[in-house]
């Protein structure tokens, strides 16, 4: 603890703060550089570097519990996810392709839509590996099972926090609302700006939103962190670093999205300046889902007795460690803003 001259008491992090703190922002900024174009760029871009991402992210579920699982395990987790993932886009491009239409990412993304169907073979087919592989338990099926689902939701989240502008085109009561260049309905989505920034703009604003939640978390935690918030879930989280996280995130979350906002190229039709309070409501909830995500994720290693899921991103972990936070972020704002935009009505 050091005292500075103004009273203020702060941690000292130790020799290692340095290396650590190198590491992190090395990973951060390639990360940044590879996700970001693709991002804007959206289409085959954007389902390339999601579906590396999410390859990693599998295996790292399949090793994260250190235990020899046989080949049937990687087959059956790596269908399961991809089919969570990217069956509604072959579902909703079938009859487009035998059409002769162009294949398109942009036709669909009204809400989530993980198949029940497959949700059931999922849960038969790990009972059936728990049932005739002994070294596959039911901690195992349920962690599996668990998992799957957790980056179907995920990495669905993404598709549809890309590609949701393109919905809210044809909806009414926004096919009418002029968004980008005095332009609406179906010209807008043709139109460049819109289909490669504005539209863009309600993923990178979640993705931003959960990053300097993570990001300031972890310098208040570092440095004014003194009260533990779970440490049975999470030893190194504290109360100062949870607000720091929060308070820094809304704020910039609502920076971001006012300016936006005021500058006439709004994030979605439903949180332009008159609808302030949605842009506040998604302010707040981005940094609280991503907590949720991050410990839920810790939640689930220190029932295995692991630190991180993998090292593959120096000073952040794994692909689950770094993204953790992200999927649950997409998730929680995915799932207001279908409720917005069905007025809260949850038979809609």
């Amino acid at each position: 603890m050091i005292n500075q001259p103004n009273g203020i008491l702060i941690n000292d992090p130790g020799p290692q703060y340095k290396a650590s703190l190198r590491s992190r922002v090395i990973v951060g900024v390639i990360l940044v550089s590879l996700l970001t174009p693709a991002i804007i760029l959206g289409g085959w871009a954007f389902l390339a570097i999601v579906g590396a991402f999410l390859a990693l992210a599998v295996l790292e579920v399949i090793m994260a519990p250190h235990k020899h699982f046989g080949w049937w395990v990687y087959v059956i987790t790596y269908v399961v996810v991809y089919s969570y993932v990217f069956w509604f886009i072959i579902k909703d491009n079938y009859d487009a392709i035998h059409l002769g239409e162009t294949f398109s990412l942009e036709s669909y993304y009204s809400h989530l839509d993980i198949s029940v169907i497959g949700i059931a073979v999922a849960l038969f087919l790990y009972f059936l590996v728990g049932i005739f592989d002994s070294n596959f338990t039911f901690s195992d099926m349920a962690y599996f099972f668990t998992f799957t689902l957790i980056l179907g939701l995920g990495f669905q989240s993404f598709f549809f926090l890309r590609y949701h502008p393109f919905f809210l085109v044809s909806l009414s009561p926004y096919n009418s609302f002029v968004w980008v260049d005095g332009l609406s309905g179906s010209a807008l989505v043709k139109d460049n700006l819109f289909k490669y920034l504005v539209s863009a703009e309600l993923l990178l604003y979640t993705a931003f939103g959960a990053t300097m939640n993570d990001t300031f978390a972890y310098f208040g935690g570092t440095f004014f962190g003194r009260h533990k918030l779970n440490p049975r879930v999470s030893p190194h989280k504290t109360w100062g670093g949870f607000w720091w996280g929060f308070g820094f995130a809304t704020g910039i979350n609502l920076a971001i999205g006012f300016a936006l906002a005021a500058s006439g190229f709004p994030i979605l039709p439903s949180l332009t300046i008159d609808k302030w309070y949605w842009i506040v409501l998604l302010s707040i909830a981005i940094p609280l889902f991503g907590d949720l995500g991050d410990l839920s994720l810790s939640f689930i290693k220190r029932f295995f007795g692991i630190k991180d899921y993998g090292n593959i991103l120096k000073g952040h972990g794994g692909i689950l460690d770094r993204l953790g936070s992200d999927m649950f972020a997409a998730i929680g704002v995915t799932i207001l803003l279908v409720f917005i935009n069905n007025s809260w009505n949850i038979f809609k």
